[in-house]
């Protein structure tokens, strides 16, 4: 879903902002951390935002790096991409690489500012993203992960908790062997302290990229735990299959985030 400034879209992202600014949401700016942009690679406009992360700058695709935002079905989706349709569209920003200079999509990998605004810096701070960390493209690594504390200290946007407590998260990152063939040897566990059975259905595991689980239709009882492998299998009452092609969780660190069915996160974990 391309997200362009016309005539109907205008008025969608008019209402979307009145929204946020109602509930206090973070589109009224103040100072985030302080940053030193390093040797930028010229200024470019905004043709128009794709998503949370994602733009056509100069007649060229651009992915944010050091973060990453909902995709297009997820919780937070249209608030991520209004947001920085708000901050960047058809204006003239900086670009600026770190180590890589491509995805294997093509798309251009790039640090953005706006005068002396750092763009995916703001998206962190103000709850609208999540912290990515892809070696070796780290050069912000630091500043962005003190944003993230801050929105997740704040509550606000992605880190808006749920009514639910009581579930506790445990995983197994590392299968023994070969992680891509033993992906079932890869897996998280959910149990389920709460005192009361907790209905499931719909929720989501998610890991710090794109890759995410829904829950199909399952209670998990008080006191029981629940086994979510990463590879193929069938469903049983305490183990549910991913049916992951490929390994979900990175060995040398990732992070894990639990969603209501509603997006508000119940809970993560970072290693």
């Amino acid at each position: 879903m391309i997200l362009k400034r016309s005539g109907k879209a205008s008025l969608a992202v008019t209402i979307l902002l009145l929204v946020f600014l109602s509930a206090g949401c973070a589109l009224r700016y103040e100072p985030a951390p302080e940053y030193s942009p390093q040797l930028p690679d010229g200024h470019y406009i905004v043709d128009y935002v794709i998503d949370g992360d994602t733009i056509v700058a100069g007649e060229k695709r651009v992915r944010l790096l050091g973060i990453n935002t909902p995709e297009e079905g997820e919780y937070f989706y249209n608030e991520s991409t209004v947001a920085l349709m708000a901050m960047i569209e058809d204006k003239a920003v900086i670009m600026e690489k770190d180590e890589t200079d491509k995805d294997r999509y093509g798309r251009l990998l790039r640090y953005i500012f706006l005068e002396d605004f750092f763009i995916n810096l703001e998206l962190v701070y103000r709850g609208f993203a999540n912290v990515y960390t892809y070696p070796p493209d780290t050069a912000y690594n630091e500043v962005l992960l003190q944003a993230e504390e801050h929105a997740r200290e704040k509550k606000i946007g992605l880190w808006k908790e749920s009514e639910y407590d009581g579930i506790e998260i445990m995983l197994n990152y590392n299968a023994p062997g070969d992680d891509r063939v033993n992906l079932n040897g890869e897996y998280v566990i959910l149990k389920n302290v709460s005192g009361s059975p907790v209905n499931l259905t719909g929720w989501t595991i998610k890991d710090m990229a794109t890759k995410i689980y829904r829950f199909p239709r399952f209670v998990l009882d008080n006191g029981r735990k629940v086994y979510i492998h990463s590879g193929k299998g069938t469903d049983t009452g305490t183990r549910l299959y991913w049916n992951s092609d490929t390994p979900v969780w990175n060995n040398d660190g990732d992070t894990l985030y639990l969603r209501d069915c509603k997006g508000a996160l119940v809970g993560f974990y970072s290693y």
